[in-house]
């Protein structure tokens, strides 16, 4: 199907409800991340067994992809987002209901096994309406409404959990789960490629062998693993150094994720003046100096609150300016294997940034000097992988994906 046989308005429909069934994730965590506390002390159980709910959450949302990828490209876009959709909805609600850890654990992953179907589906969708040219700056356009999702879940969690209890949270993300169903069975049009990939085997290769998606998905996950690094780390960091309420740490990871949102928007003042590469080098850059910044002031003591703000927020706006061009750009190479390729870059992110926290939680001591030494190496690591994959002679053909 060509752009031509969606209308304008149908679009702008269609790219808010990608844009919902894209932050499934980030609502999943940023929702619950302000009530870690009390879901610990209400289920009795420790701390490293309430922050395993994000890491099994990512293990699900890592793994998922390879299936939905493959049912995307075979069976089409729009029938597997239905089914992903309902798969999410459901274990939301399941979550809602749980009554322990192990039961909270097992839904955590069904849930992360729906929220990749969104993702997935989406991007692939906007790479076959948009085509190669045009696909990052649909994916961009996208984000400029995802990024809303990161400042509000975490302030209506936190003020839930306050207020009700954690539970309700996961109540909200079935409710949001059901305008994104009934919204893709309404506006979503089948899009997938009349000519089917006649060698699945094939494309995994190419996408896993291409200098370009390699470079930009790492660079992706690094980025991503400093924020659910810093994300799953700081509730409980918050209650000890600055005894902050679950309503207090909702709005506190809120003007965090508003920096990430700064960033996204940046992107399209950026972009068609400097270039995608340039744009997501300096976001780069901007995402190092926040947490090199943050590194040097907790390296020998614990700073004011005040103190600290200033560079998690420079280190969002750069992670902001790259994970919204990246995404785009690891997928404009292909275009019959666009599932499989979403599929993949979505499991290198989140299982890459998910054993990079895990392994974190389990190595170090948990203290603000081992945390943010780790956020430091990740940052650098990501500018790593931009400087030491190179692909000059696609990047000069292709680097105006955002150009007006």
């Amino acid at each position: 199907m060509s752009a031509a046989v969606i209308s304008r308005k149908n679009g702008y429909f269609l790219i808010f409800i990608l844009a919902i069934t894209s932050s499934f994730a980030p609502l999943s965590v940023d929702f619950f991340a302000p009530s870690m506390p009390s879901a610990t002390r209400d289920l009795s159980t420790s701390t490293n067994a309430i922050q395993n709910t994000l890491y099994i959450f990512f293990i699900g949302y890592a793994i998922a992809p390879f299936l939905w990828g493959a049912l995307a490209d075979r069976c089409g876009r729009r029938r597997i987002m239905l089914t992903g959709i309902t798969v999410y909805s459901l274990a939301s609600i399941g979550c809602f209901l749980s009554s322990g850890i192990s039961e909270l654990l097992i839904l955590r992953f069904l849930q992360g096994v729906g929220a990749a179907s969104g993702v997935v589906i989406a991007r692939a969708v906007l790479r076959d309406i948009h085509g190669p040219s045009g696909a990052t700056k649909a994916i961009s356009s996208m984000f400029l409404i995802m990024v809303w999702i990161p400042i509000l879940a975490p302030v209506s969690g936190g003020y839930l959990a306050s207020h009700f209890s954690w539970r309700i949270s996961f109540l909200f993300m079935a409710l949001i789960a059901a305008v994104a169903l009934a919204g893709s069975y309404i506006w979503q049009l089948e899009t997938r490629p009349d000519k089917a990939p006649e060698n699945e085997q094939e494309n995994w290769r190419a996408v896993l062998m291409n200098p370009v998606f390699v470079r930009y998905a790492l660079a992706n996950m690094f980025c991503l693993g400093t924020m659910l690094l810093f994300i799953s780390n700081y509730s409980y960091l918050a209650e000890v150094h600055y005894q902050l309420s679950s309503a207090e740490n909702g709005y506190v990871l809120a003007s965090f994720n508003a920096g990430l949102s700064v960033g996204v928007y940046l992107v399209r003042l950026f972009a068609p003046r400097v270039g995608v590469e340039n744009t997501i080098y300096l976001g780069l850059w901007v995402a190092l100096t926040g947490w090199g910044t943050l590194w040097g002031l907790c390296l020998n003591a614990v700073p004011a609150p005040a103190i600290i703000v200033s560079p998690i927020v420079l280190a969002c706006l750069g992670t902001g300016m790259v994970i919204s061009l990246s995404v785009g750009q690891a997928l404009v190479p292909f275009t019959f294997a666009a599932g499989v390729a979403s599929a993949i870059f979505v499991f290198v992110q989140s299982a890459g940034s998910s054993f990079i926290s895990f392994f974190v939680g389990l190595s170090s001591d948990g203290t603000l000097t081992a945390i943010t030494t780790a956020l430091l190496l990740c940052a650098l690591l990501a500018m790593a992988s931009m400087k030491l994959i190179q692909a000059e002679q696609y990047q000069k053909e292709n680097d105006t994906g955002v150009s007006q």
